[in-house]
């Protein structure tokens, strides 16, 4: 067998018993076979176990999977596209867009996104703070790759973005 499948391979199968581990193991240990009978809603046990998982551990565990999935891919795809292994969502800033919408959000307005038409609060206004403050950054880089034409020198733009959004106000 190829060397790369069964690396592969390895990888899917570490990820799969790691669902599984985030799945039973916690502050409260629930059996492996209780954990699969409530996934397959043929579960007549404890109705907190129930509970837990599908409210609690499976939601966890995957957004931890989709999200390292989805940075893993922005990072493949950054550079690929500047043709440096040094690019990446954290260098250009992106992350700290991300980590400014939400303190804005959190420290302006109280955790509450409201207009005339809706209102967002909670977990829901902070995801679409820090979507909104990526979105921003990505614009603006895209923005400079518009007027600069080397990928050496928007690196160094995306790092002085990070840089800018990571240090504290000395005012």
């Amino acid at each position: 067998m190829n060397k790369g499948i069964k690396i592969s391979l390895s990888l899917i199968t570490a990820i799969v018993l790691l669902f599984l581990l985030n799945m039973t193991v916690g502050a409260v240990r629930i059996p492996v076979a209780d954990v699969w009978s409530i996934l397959t809603n043929d579960f007549s046990g404890k109705e907190s176990w129930r509970f837990i998982v599908m409210e609690n551990r499976l939601p966890q565990a995957l957004t931890a999977i989709l999200c390292g999935g989805a940075l893993a891919a922005s990072g493949l795809m950054l550079q690929t596209a500047f043709r440096n292994p040094l690019a990446g969502p954290d260098v250009f800033g992106i992350n700290s867009g991300a980590a400014l919408g939400v303190a804005l959000v959190m420290l302006l307005l109280g955790g509450n996104i409201s207009t005339t038409m809706f209102s967002v609060s909670g977990f829901l206004a902070i995801l679409l703070a820090a979507f909104a403050g990526a979105i921003a950054v990505t614009a603006l880089i895209f923005l400079f790759s518009t007027l600069v034409r080397s990928s050496i020198l928007l690196l160094i733009i995306g790092i002085m973005v990070a840089t800018s959004l990571h240090r504290p106000c000395r005012c």
